[in-house]
């Protein structure tokens, strides 16, 4: 489970990185080719996530579906950017502790009454890391339309990053 911790610690780095580098304008643009949507808003969705993971591994619950969705954190790069360091403190803090393995988990997946899943955290870690790949490389998306450059494996897949690795070495 130390990896997949590290693994999501390393994407909130490159959250921390990013945001230093932004102004709260340029923050929550809307970039019109990806449906209006700004790098905070899918920040600040990444961070809710976090949220509903480190909340609910403390009861054995976790549900993605009762975010907080705080406004303050999509539109100050101060407020996102103390937020991702709060989330990255927590996870390094589960580090020292064990985290149960058993969890139940709720996610709307487009059903009505969707029922408590069972799942386990090193399962939960692994979605976490895939969501934020996912969101990451919108915001990458956002960034080129705006014109904020980024470092160059912003929100790439570890397994992309591995596969260039292997085609540059072959």
């Amino acid at each position: 489970m130390e990896k997949l911790i590290h693994a999501n610690m390393h994407y909130l780095q490159q959250a921390s990185r990013l945001l230093d580098s932004m102004t709260d304008e340029l923050f929550t643009q809307p970039a019109p080719s990806f449906y209006n949507s700004s790098v905070g808003g899918h920040l600040r969705h990444c961070l809710d996530h976090y949220d509903s993971f480190l909340n609910g591994i403390t009861n054995g619950k976790i549900d993605y579906d009762a975010r907080m969705r705080l406004p303050e954190l999509e539109s100050k790069t101060t407020n996102a950017l103390a937020k991702t360091q709060e989330v990255s403190q927590a996870l390094s803090n589960l580090l020292s502790s064990e985290p149960p393995v058993g969890l139940l988990v709720k996610m709307d997946c487009g059903l009505a009454n969707i029922e408590w899943q069972p799942s386990t955290s090193g399962r939960e870690l692994q979605f976490l890391v895939s969501h934020t790949v996912h969101h990451f490389a919108m915001i990458g998306g956002i960034c080129n339309e705006i014109g904020v450059p980024l470092e160059p494996d912003f929100g790439v897949a570890p397994s992309t990053l591995r596969h260039r690795e292997t085609a540059e070495s072959a």
